[in-house]
């Protein structure tokens, strides 16, 4: 016995599917604009010298590498120009021009971290970064006196270990 196939009628799918289509496509452009944008505040806070704004505008990872920052003459230096963003994995690689260097196009990378965009430096490092065969020098350690802090901390940790 067969019976006879009809295609499945959902009232209301239809318009809900092009709704889902076109709320994803808004979403996306929606983060593509917010990813240019975290890169734009990063550039107008290191040209201002503002580093906690900084702090707040790259991954928890980058955070080391803001310190390190030449910030007298990142001050006198144009801003880069922020051309487009592209879709990266989670993320996105936003492309930017830098009047410092001739107009040279370069990619930053964007991640999302705890819900919001921000600059990942290390990645950033990463895409330009060059592998050398070359040793890296030896480490030289030189004694230096402990300070009361670091006497403070050793003592809190020896507190802390529970007896053998």
């Amino acid at each position: 016995m067969s019976f006879p196939r009809r295609p499945l009628s959902i009232p209301g799918l239809g318009p809900l599917l092009l709704l889902a289509a076109c709320g994803a496509e808004a979403s996306s452009s929606v983060d593509r604009a917010a990813a240019m944008q975290v890169v734009t505040d990063l550039q107008s806070a290191l040209r201002n010298g503002d580093e906690s704004a900084c702090y707040r505008l790259v991954t928890s990872e980058s955070k080391a590498a803001i310190a390190e920052l030449p910030w007298a003459e990142l001050q006198t230096r144009q801003p880069l120009a922020v051309l487009r963003a592209d879709r990266d994995g989670a993320g996105y690689r936003v492309t930017v021009r830098d009047p410092n260097q001739g107009n040279l196009e370069a990619e930053m990378i964007v991640a999302r971290e705890y819900g919001r965009f921000v600059v990942d430096l290390v990645a950033t490092a990463g895409l330009t970064a060059e592998f050398t065969d070359r040793p890296l020098e030896q480490p030289i350690f030189e004694p230096e006196e402990l300070t009361p802090r670091d006497l403070d901390r050793i003592r809190q940790k020896q507190l802390a270990t529970p007896p053998k």
